[in-house]
């Protein structure tokens, strides 16, 4: 490596940079807002380890004791521990022979140097808004699906896995596939009320959350807020979204929606693609908007660094450096980073998943004339057993001889955790 070509302006330039990116940032306006700065809080670690640890935690109440009498011991709540090592993000811009070329023909045509470091800043810039892009990726990804994958700098590749374990009993899926009813939502909320939870956020993709908008629920639910009368047949508009909001917050204690639409593009092989990081099928309730720690080391380049090579640091995180190399003669610039986005308190997220559901199969029950099995999972169990497990694990009273619809929908609002002990429990009724 060799100090940059155009050193007397970088040197001038790169102790200034944090303030230029910040000045550039500013005029791309409502195009830069990073959720994962305003839902992760800042936390440096000096190890380069990551941790994010949930407490299953349950109050109880307090016993009355006589004087003199000893205090009775309760059950401590269970801790759940994800960790692992901090991955390295970063990316490389690279001026060519025919760019640095253009800067030296301004330079001898006598341009400004306002006009020149302009130029020599727009990769810095874009080397360190590519890893808030790539944290927003990550941070979005690893929310709505409780797992993110990220690339693994020594394996080309190859993805590192970090699952910040969802706890099966938070996460549900919906009576009907595909399809939102109200008692979902209150489904999830219940749970979450059970555990002593208060929901403050709904947050989602903007087009599932256009999609609520058109169910007959929701028009209903908009209509009753306004105090208009609806009998069978009215039709009901579709209520704008400041209006299903209010009338949604309305009915569940002040309850908001989170709405996202981000897309970010990737490059890959000089190929640029595209995609939206959140799950659109998942929507994931909160009971606050601060979700976890943004997460960041010490990069060795900035405590062993390079001859020749000029840095600057952006954001505490972000080592931002411009040098040189010949044969071709080339001008680098490059950003990187030890970060990860970490999701904590996961005991205090819950999640919905719109394709998580059961079908009835038609095809099995219309041979199933004495109506003496349910056909779920792919398997055939037997009704009244399979009904009275049921019972037991939801602690509900649906009859044996409950219609298959309605108990594909009841199977289809249990947890994930209970639907496991579900199919534990029927392995012994399946029907031949």
């Amino acid at each position: 490596m060799k100090e940059s070509l155009f050193i007397e302006y970088v040197k001038k330039i790169f102790p200034k940079l944090q303030t230029i990116i910040e000045k550039v940032n500013g005029k791309r306006g409502n195009k830069l807002t990073y959720l994962h700065k305003t839902m992760l809080r800042k936390e440096y670690s000096a190890d380069q380890k990551w941790e994010s640890a949930s407490v299953n935690t349950t109050y109880v109440s307090a016993d009355m004791v006589a004087m003199d009498s000893p205090l009775p011991a309760k059950n401590r709540d269970s801790i759940a521990h994800a960790n692992g090592t901090l991955p390295k993000v970063g990316m490389k811009k690279i001026l060519r022979e025919t760019q640095i070329n253009a800067i030296n023909i301004m330079k001898a045509q006598g341009a400004s140097f306002t006009s020149i470091a302009n130029k020599l800043t727009n990769d810095p810039v874009a080397c360190s808004v590519g890893i808030d892009e790539k944290n927003e990726a990550n941070f979005l990804t690893a929310l709505s699906n409780g797992i993110v994958i990220v690339e693994d700098e020594n394996n080309t590749g190859t993805g590192l896995r970090i699952n910040f374990n969802y706890m099966p009993e938070n996460c549900f899926g919906v009576e009907v596939p595909n399809f939102i009813s109200y008692d979902d939502i209150k489904n999830v909320l219940s749970k979450a009320d059970a555990d002593g939870n208060s929901i403050t956020t709904i947050m989602l993709a903007l087009s599932t959350y256009n999609a609520i908008r058109q169910t007959q629920w929701a028009k209903e639910l908009v209509a009753n807020y306004r105090g208009q009368t609806v009998v069978e047949g009215t039709k009901l508009p579709v209520p704008t979204a400041s209006l299903f909001d209010e009338a949604f917050a309305d009915d569940n204690n002040g309850i908001k929606f989170l709405k996202v639409d981000r897309t970010v593009i990737s490059e890959k092989n000089g190929k640029r693609k595209p995609y939206k990081p959140w799950n659109a099928n998942k929507i994931i309730f909160l009971t606050t908007e601060e979700v976890g720690a943004l997460v960041w080391g010490t990069l060795a380049e900035k405590t062993n660094p390079v001859s020749g090579v000029v840095y600057s640091t952006v954001d505490e995180y972000k080592l931002i450096s411009k040098y040189s190399k010949n044969d071709p003669l080339q001008e680098f610039t490059s950003g990187q980073a030890l970060v990860l986005p970490v999701i904590e308190n996961v005991d205090q997220i819950y999640s919905l998943d719109i394709t998580d559901g059961q079908l009835v199969d038609t095809e099995a029950e219309s041979s199933d004339t004495g109506d003496e099995k349910i056909t779920v999972w792919g398997q055939a169990y037997k009704k009244p057993e399979f009904v009275t497990e049921y019972n037991k694990i939801r602690g509900s009273k649906l009859a044996g001889t409950i219609a298959d619809d309605k108990l594909i929908a009841a199977v289809n609002k249990l947890s994930d955790a209970e639907e496991a002990a579900l199919k534990a429990a029927v392995e012994t009724h399946k029907a031949v």
